[in-house]
């Protein structure tokens, strides 16, 4: 876990009296918080909600604006002001057909231009989490661009640049890292949800600077436990409409759910009952193609005993998580929820995040790639991971606790950095 937190010119962030964040005295800070938000993806939502139970906690009457995917959505669920973060394309039927004439050059010459005057009067662009640094599923022009347009927008409105936990690499495009590391080497401070990400951006952005690890920041929300039903408890498989990298053709996505189909026949027939977890609103559709794998290979007899109910947040994660005995888990998030909920996991992952917090969980016997699994590999894993559950049960709440404090310590650091004020109420470090 980190030691001593830094700014990103490498000196201490202390509680020194009289320092200034160039934010008036007696003004709470104006804060905007960036992100995919809104957009379905449950992991994504949760480090927002996080940030801002520690904004509202710690720095009560700040004014928050949030910057994101859908506006509408993020507005609705979390009672704030919310612009898109990427621009909307001329209404003009003109102006479209000329811009795309132009390759669109005019609209993302804009960009910065919106930014600008979306931060007018912002003190802090915060990025809370997310795996913000890499391209899965995304395009140089879309998401990295809007990344750093934003970034530079603050920088240009002497808004100081926050990037709290976020997951950085793998950037397959050559442009999008470009784009992406620029963003990263003009942020005033850096913290990373594992050291993976932060050497990533170290080596690939050439950034020299200490730069510390936290959490990942869904660890710090509450998770609100009950009592399981007696009796067996089902195994949960978390499944993502998973398609590669780069969203290929789909042949990967059908053998990745057909080797889930397969495993789950092998597990219901073995006597386990088997619970369906998503962590995204788009993963509906790998539950429907599993079960209608499933119904193909046993008809009723398998659905039967197959359980689905829509997960809308992370807390429904953690609630389906918790009532289950082991769980088998694709997205990050929902690797995060079985650990929140102290359920043992097995991670069939497509980055190293998983393998990262499993294995610092004491779980890196239980991982192995999405694209790569063998379902009787996987079968074993969860007859192995049950005869230990208890003991490792015991190991990951020792672990999330001190997640939890770690992230209570970074909660000063950007209470400082914000200009809320740290444990002591004592400001940050001069902007």
């Amino acid at each position: 876990m980190p030691g001593e937190a830094l700014d990103t010119a490498g000196n201490s962030i202390g509680r020194r009296a009289g320092a200034s964040t160039g934010i008036a005295s007696g003004r709470r800070p104006r804060i905007a918080l960036l992100g995919q938000f809104g957009a379905g993806n449950l992991g994504n939502d949760a480090s927002l909600e996080a940030m801002l139970r520690m904004i509202r906690t710690r720095i009560p009457g700040a004014g928050v604006t949030v910057i994101c995917s859908r506006p509408d959505i993020v507005s609705e669920t979390f009672g704030l002001p919310a612009v898109a973060w990427i621009g909307t394309p001329p209404q003009s039927r003109l102006l479209q057909r000329l811009n795309g004439l132009l390759l669109k050059v005019p609209h993302k010459l804009l960009a910065p231009s919106r930014a600008a005057g979306a931060l007018r009067g912002c003190d802090v662009l915060v990025v809370p989490g997310t795996g913000f640094l890499d391209d899965f599923g995304e395009r140089a022009a879309g998401g990295p661009f809007a990344i750093l347009s934003w970034v530079l927008a603050a920088r240009l409105m002497r808004c100081r640049v926050v990037m709290a936990s976020i997951g950085a690499g793998p950037i397959h495009s050559r442009a999008s890292r470009i784009l992406m590391m620029a963003a990263a080497r003009l942020a005033h401070h850096l913290t990373f949800r594992d050291a993976a990400s932060r050497d990533f951006v170290v080596r690939h952005a050439h950034v020299r600077r200490p730069l510390a690890v936290y959490p990942d920041l869904a660890f710090a929300l509450p998770a609100e436990l009950q009592e399981p039903p007696a009796g067996a408890r089902p195994l949960a498989l978390g499944v993502m409409r998973y398609r590669g990298w780069g969203n290929e053709d789909g042949s990967i996505y059908r053998t990745y759910i057909a080797k889930l189909a397969r495993f789950a026949r092998g597990a219901i027939e073995g006597g386990r009952r088997v619970r369906l977890v998503i962590g995204e609103a788009g993963d509906e559709e790998a539950v429907r193609d599993l079960r209608s794998a499933l119904a193909a290979a046993g008809g009723e007899r398998l659905l039967d005993a197959t359980e689905y109910a829509a997960a809308h947040d992370i807390h429904d994660v953690i609630r389906q998580m918790a009532g289950a005995e082991l769980a088998v888990a694709t997205r990050f998030h929902n690797v995060v929820g079985a650990l929140m909920a102290g359920t043992p996991v097995i991670s069939l992952s497509y980055g190293a995040k998983n393998d990262i917090l499993l294995t610092d969980m004491g779980l890196g016997a239980f991982c192995a790639h999405v694209e790569t699994f063998d379902p009787d590999w996987l079968a074993e894993r969860v007859m192995a991971l049950a005869a230990e559950r208890e003991r490792h049960a015991a190991i990951i709440r020792e672990r999330t606790a001190a997640y939890r404090t770690a992230l209570s310590e970074q909660s000063d650091v950007l209470c400082a950095l914000i200009g809320g004020g740290g444990a002591n109420g004592a400001p940050g470090p001069t902007r």
